[in-house]
This record gives structure tokens, C-alpha cells and sequence, in this order.
């Protein structure tokens, strides 16, 4: 038993030498690509988006109105910090305490270029093409990783619910299945603690705030596309969805876009996760 004891520890120290060399020697150490973000798959479907409910007076959240999409994969959690770092060899993160928080204080270009430094990682084509006007294209109907649309993250946050959580639609619900200020001692929390939603996503709402490809445009509902909808051409801001963990249930809502931002700016309460086409 001894010698199977010394054995295992003499293989355990080889194998973590072996790791810091390559560390050290600047090797790539990605691990193989199944290992890095879980996905769901997301049918494609109707679903209403914009303040179903009726009651947050918000006019950037109406008209309510039907989108049609088509499926796609959505990343189970959030991205960690150690995904993160793995993929771009630094962690900007404010909230240090695990490497399985979510990655926060990212810029919307931080981003787009994880999105294109993990498709190259894992063989994939890229979605982002940079412009030389530092703005980027999205194709869409390429393989590799990218940003939720807003319809998408919606439709995805929802999982069918039309409440204004997809848990149900009291704030005492929302905190079931997210960090928000009433319970996350105004820091974020490592990944899936949280029950999920009926599509398996965890976080969804709640523990950072996730940017999404869009534009902001307040009016955007009066006039978007209802197929496949992916935001206004231009604009100054992009949008985030599902609120953070320092803010209240009403900026956590499913409809919510009460933050946004400008894509050079990070911050501690913000962060994202993938989708990738199903093509």
C-alpha cells in the first residue's frame, strides 16, 4: 500500500513539474477543445421578447413582439477566470477570489477577441472580423464562438418562462437562481452555485452582467427584424443583459436593458458568455 501510496505521489509531482515547464517555456497548455465551454443547444422557436409583463415602464423594453430564431449553442456558465486566462494568458478580473468566478472588468472588445482567440484555439472558424476603423463584423453563419445577440440572450434567458424571471416573478424568486445585491455581499461567485433554468444555464441572471453583439438603441423594437434579429447597424453603446450581482431584481429581469455601456469601458460587474451558431 505504501509503495502504491509513493507511487501516485511520485507521478503527481512529475505531472505538476511537467505543467510549470511548459508554463514556463511559454508552451501552449490549452486543453483539448471538449474540455474548455460546455454548450446547450437552443431550438430554434418563437418567443415574445420585451416587458411581457407589463409592469417595469420602461419604454426601450416595448413593444412587446415575436421573434423567430434559429437554434444555437449557448454556453452553460459564464466565462471563468480561468477559461479566461487559459485562452489569453491574463485574468483583468476586479473580483479575485476563485479562478472560478466569473471574468470580470472586460471591455465588449475584450470580448469579441476571446470569441476569436477560442474559435482559432479549437480549430474553428472566427466570427469577428476586426475593421481597420477598430470596429468589428460579425458573420454569423460561420462556426466559431461569438457574442449572444439581445434575441438570442432573451429568448435563451427565458427558456419559455414569460414571467419576469425565468424562475417566476417575485423578486424572492430571482434570488433562487441569481447573486444580486440582496445576497452576494457586493462581490461575484464562482460559477453554477445557482439553480438553473429549464434550458440548464446557470447565472443567467444575475452574478455579472453579460454583453451582448447588439447596439443599444431605445426605439430598436419599434422597427427590428423579426427573424433572426441582430441589433441596429450602428451606435454609440452596447448592450449588457441579466444585470450583476450588486444590483436589485428589477435590473435582472428578463427584459431588462437598463445597462449598457460604452464597448472601450470595463468594469466589475461585467463579464459575458458564448454562443456559437448551429449551422
Amino acid at each position: 500500500m505504501k509503495r502504491t501510496y509513493r507511487l501516485y505521489i511520485w507521478i503527481l509531482i512529475n505531472l505538476t513539474c511537467s505543467f510549470t515547464a511548459c508554463i514556463e517555456q511559454g508552451e501552449d497548455v490549452l486543453n483539448p477543445p471538449s474540455t474548455f465551454v460546455e454548450m446547450i443547444t437552443i431550438p430554434g422557436g418563437i418567443g415574445r421578447m420585451g416587458d411581457i409583463v407589463g409592469n417595469a415602464n420602461q419604454p426601450d423594453e416595448l413593444p412587446v413582439h415575436q421573434v423567430s430564431l434559429s437554434p444555437f449553442m449557448v454556453s452553460k456558465y459564464e466565462i471563468t477566470q480561468e477559461l479566461y486566462m487559459q485562452v489569453m494568458g491574463n485574468n483583468p478580473s476586479a473580483n479575485i477570489g476563485s479562478m472560478a468566478n466569473p471574468v470580470d472588468n472586460v471591455t465588449w472588445y475584450d470580448a469579441v477577441r476571446f470569441c476569436n482567440a477560442l474559435s482559432t484555439h479549437e480549430g474553428l472558424n472566427p466570427c469577428y472580423i476586426e475593421t481597420v476603423d477598430n470596429t468589428f463584423e460579425c458573420d454569423f453563419n460561420t462556426n466559431g464562438y461569438r457574442l449572444p445577440t439581445e434575441a438570442e440572450w432573451e429568448y435563451a434567458c427565458r427558456a419559455g418562462s414569460e414571467t419576469a424571471f425565468h424562475s417566476g416573478g417575485n423578486e424572492e424568486d430571482v434570488e433562487r437562481v441569481a447573486w444580486c445585491a440582496a445576497n452576494s455581499d457586493g462581490i461575484s461567485h464562482p460559477v453554477g452555485l445557482k439553480e438553473a433554468n429549464d434550458y440548464d444555464l446557470h447565472d443567467i441572471h444575475g452574478n455579472v452582467a453579460e454583453w451582448c453583439w447588439d447596439w443599444y438603441n431605445p426605439a430598436y423594437y419599434s422597427n427590428s427584424s423579426l427573424d433572426d434579429p441582430e441589433g441596429p447597424d450602428s451606435g454609440r453603446i452596447k448592450v449588457t443583459r441579466g444585470g450583476s450581482y450588486y444590483m436589485d431584481g428589477f435590473a435582472l429581469r428578463s427584459s431588462s436593458r437598463v445597462h449598457f455601456l460604452d464597448p472601450a469601458v470595463k468594469g466589475s460587474q461585467t463579464g459575458f458568455r458564448v454562443v456559437r451558431s448551429v449551422l
